[in-house]
């Protein structure tokens, strides 16, 4: 009974949620200062260039830009850079086969509804790619990784529902290491 209460949370929102985390989550490359993080919170638009968000990964230091994003969010700065470094094995292969399949399609339509384009158009492929491009050359994918491998010059985050999956993602973990063991590591740069 309990068992499948999970997988039926599982397969609604788990994988979507997953995939959100490990997008949040991709490890620091070379940014390029040209690439801009549009982040949409309530309401609110704050663009942030991935240069800033790689400083922030990497040393803790905020600029004006995210200073008010993190305070108008009330996120907890430590929590947010661990979410960037946070990084995830992700075979090359494995990662393109499963998200070639349904399943792997809906995950990315979930997950491309808190980062994608403006227009919202080939976000599923793009979001495929930048995935597939952040593990094929360590077998780790991060946030920032992912986001510096976006192929648009703009990518818009979803902060509220950024919140929103960050918080399913604790939970889901949370139920999901009652039953089975999930190798997550908790490291603060």
């Amino acid at each position: 009974m309990q068992e499948t209460k999970i997988v039926k949370w599982f397969r609604n929102t788990g994988l979507a949620i997953l995939l959100a985390g490990i997008a949040i989550s991709l490890a620091p490359h070379q940014a390029k200062a040209s690439d801009e993080i549009i982040f949409t919170y309530e309401g609110a638009t704050q663009s942030v260039d991935l240069e800033e968000l790689q400083t922030f990964a990497d040393t803790g230091e905020t600029s004006p830009a995210l200073d008010f994003l993190l305070n108008f969010g009330k996120q907890n700065p430590l929590m947010i850079r661990w979410i960037l470094n946070q990084e995830f094995p992700a075979d090359t292969t494995l990662v393109y086969d499963l998200l070639n399949t349904a399943p792997g399609e809906y995950v990315l339509s979930q997950t491309s509804n808190i980062v994608g384009t403006r227009s919202e158009r080939a976000n599923i492929r793009a979001l495929r790619g930048a995935l597939v491009a952040s593990a094929s050359d360590d077998n780790i994918i991060s946030l920032i990784e992912l986001l510096d491998n976006y192929p648009t010059q703009k990518v818009y985050v979803n902060g509220k529902l950024l919140a929103k999956a960050r918080k399913n993602l604790s939970q889901f973990i949370e139920e999901t290491s009652r039953y089975i063991q999930i190798p997550v590591s908790f490291n603060l740069y």
